[in-house]
């Protein structure tokens, strides 16, 4: 496997992303990290820990830290998390607006125009504040906010 397959495997647990959130505020030790996660079983923590080894290192005191790689992977994850939705909302969005189109197209032709209108509107509306004024891009990376 190669070092991005690492990443990818060691994000693609919520507990191993709820690990690295805690130690993205202070170093912990292994105790600590079990206390905070409620865990009883030190076996799944260390399991989990062992498959975060990329993204994280063990201090001079013993307690475990994050590092650079840890980081940005979870910076990445964080991003995902928050702007992954508002892309598929805005595609849902779309197909809902072409549905009720079609609906007042096939029901009751006058009022297709209002309800043509009115979509036509709401997504506009949407897509500017989707792709305008959050960044979010229709392709290709994230844009950083300034």
């Amino acid at each position: 496997m190669g070092s991005d397959d690492d990443v990818f495997e060691a994000v693609a647990h919520p507990l191993r992303i709820e690990i690295l959130k805690i130690l993205a505020k202070h170093p912990r030790r292994f105790a600590d990290i079990k206390k905070v996660l409620n865990l009883e079983s030190s076996g799944l923590l260390d399991f989990h820990l062992k498959k975060l080894n990329n993204l994280i290192s063990v201090n001079s005191e013993g307690c475990y830290v994050l590092n650079e790689k840890g980081f940005a992977a979870l910076q990445a994850v964080e991003t995902l998390s928050k702007y992954g939705w508002q892309k598929r909302a805005f595609y849902i969005n779309f197909l809902a607006s072409i549905a009720i189109n079609v609906y007042a197209f096939l029901v009751n032709k006058d009022w297709f125009p209002i309800v043509l209108v009115l979509t036509a509107a709401w997504m506009t509306f949407y897509g500017y504040w989707t792709f305008i004024k959050r960044h979010i891009p229709l392709k290709g990376n994230f844009k950083r906010k300034s």
